[in-house]
């Protein structure tokens, strides 16, 4: 049994990224971790977007146990959904565990933990926090850290990657100076930490640090890409003052919740489906992307005030007309996910249940036989039934088709068909990384884990057995967690980090 457990994740690592600084000398730190302890690849959950693996990440469970599939809420019957928030994870969580089991935890930066759980330690919540609430507990622990809420939403710093590093590179000193103060003065049991980050920087100037991508061989001697190192460096530097604050005895975790891929191309998936035939939009869609995108973005965003567009958020956006479609994308963050506009499940349900698996299939095949009209090639590179890849109380809220993404292309982002990525060029993929040290871990190269397990891993750590005392819960609803002011700048926050166009 360790004596302590200290978790330190860079939010969409991958080692495609990693290992080319590793082998240039350029994180010394993580390059010391891994020579103590072993490493290998997370896999994340499907979707394998932040919003539905950090609650897999503290549940331990697939979102067909916790309900998260989206960054909004699936509630049935609904039409309308809400962005999520902790109180969407439907799933025990290892912190309350440990807590009840009077373990200290602090937990910072963890996305979906806003509003923060009461547990014994410290919270500071990650993810969307709207301004002027309580977003740590104890209530004034935030503050008095100076601890900066939001920030790195890259697509606000469209094309203009200096001031978009420089805004990372803050975020993440005063956050990690923030955790140091915590170890210094706190008891802790265990001490878990997400820098951001990566992934800001990853979806928008990968093409500076992932061999893979087309542009890299140009883009990777740019003076861009010496700040983008840069960061990387600024990171490794504050994992190795965290790690200065550990024991030999404790255990030490360093992991990402999934990887990035490179991409060049980008696909609006509800307009895929609308080209097959299975969506019709309804009249205003041209306005509401006129609103999200373009040169007139932001004459277009006093527009959306005045007609107050803001607020609660229609799934899926643009406006669509529900009586003449049988599937739309139900995973809006990132394309992810499709379902069959089922009656008796969706508000305006068209595709009886006797119809469900002909037009399931019916929807995978077209999806798969899709090409790009520009290259020829196919955007979608794999379509799984939920049921082969999820299980769990909330299995009937999950996608009816899980989308993994062909090499280069995102499954969002884009506002005509397919067409060239636009300060996008990165995008999520399941594998993640991970290394342990302590003195229980064997040196070299470790086995795939799941991104599920760390939960169990972390309560052994501490002497819990976790699945005699976490049975999952099951017919649980969301609970509210934000006023209408606050939903209106969830929103806009999420627009800026590039989850709702």
């Amino acid at each position: 049994m360790a004596k302590r457990v200290l978790l330190v994740a860079w939010d969409g690592a991958d080692w495609d990224i990693l290992d080319p600084l590793l082998a240039a000398g350029e994180l010394p730190a993580l390059a010391a971790l891994i020579g103590r302890g072993r490493r290998g690849v997370s896999r994340s959950c499907l979707p394998s977007h932040s919003w539905a693996a950090w609650p897999t990440f503290l549940t331990g469970r697939d979102p067909g146990w916790h309900g998260v599939f989206d960054i909004l809420e699936y509630r049935p019957g609904a039409m309308r959904r809400m962005p999520v928030s902790s109180r969407s994870i439907l799933a025990p969580i290892w912190p309350d565990r440990l807590s009840e089991a009077g373990k200290t935890v602090l937990l910072l930066n963890i996305p979906l933990t806003y509003p923060p759980p009461a547990i014994r330690g410290v919270v500071i919540a990650g993810g969307v926090v709207p301004p002027r609430t309580t977003y740590s507990y104890p209530a004034e622990v935030g503050q008095r850290l100076g601890w900066p809420i939001n920030g790195g939403s890259w697509t606000t710093f469209r094309h203009r990657p200096d001031d978009f590093l420089a805004d990372l590179e803050g975020l993440t000193r005063r956050r990690a100076a923030a955790m140091r103060t915590l170890l210094d003065e706190e008891p802790w049991d265990v001490a878990c930490m997400v820098f951001v980050s990566t992934d800001r920087a990853q979806h928008c100037l990968l093409e500076y640090v992932h061999p893979g991508h087309p542009e890299y061989p140009e883009a990777s001697t740019s003076p861009v890409a010496e700040r983008v190192r840069e960061l990387y460096r600024l990171l490794d530097q504050e994992l190795g003052s965290l790690l200065e604050r550990a024991d030999d005895d404790d255990l030490i975790i360093f992991m990402s919740d999934h990887g990035h891929h490179p991409c060049t191309r980008a696909v609006s998936m509800n307009k895929v489906l609308e080209e097959l035939g299975f969506l019709r939009f309804a009249p205003g869609s041209r306005l509401v992307n006129l609103l999200s995108w373009g040169r007139v973005r932001s004459v277009a965003r006093v527009v959306y005030d005045r007609l107050g567009l803001h607020g609660r958020i229609a799934l899926p956006t643009p406006p669509i007309a529900w009586p003449q479609t049988r599937a739309y994308t139900s995973v809006v963050s990132t394309g992810e996910g499709v379902s069959v506009n089922l009656a008796g499940r969706e508000p305006g349900g068209t595709v009886d249940r006797a119809d469900y698996e002909r037009v399931r299939d019916e929807v995978a095949q077209e999806l798969l036989d899709f090409r790009d009209p520009e290259t020829g090639r196919a955007p979608i590179g794999g379509v799984l039934r939920k049921e082969e890849v999820l299980s769990g109380p909330y299995l009937d809220r999950a996608p009816d088709l899980l989308l993994e993404a062909a090499p280069l292309y995102s499954l969002s982002h884009a506002r005509q068909l397919v067409e060239k990525a636009d300060w996008l060029s990165g995008d999520h993929r399941p594998e993640g990384v991970y290394v342990m040290a302590g003195p229980t871990v064997a040196h070299g190269s470790g086995p795939e884990i799941s991104l599920a397990d760390f939960a169990s891993q972390i309560a052994e750590a501490v002497g819990l057995e976790p699945e005699a005392e976490w049975s999952p819960t099951a017919d649980g609803e969301p609970g509210d967690a934000f006023s209408e002011q606050d939903e209106r700048a969830v929103e806009e926050r999420l627009r800026g980090l590039g989850y709702l166009e």
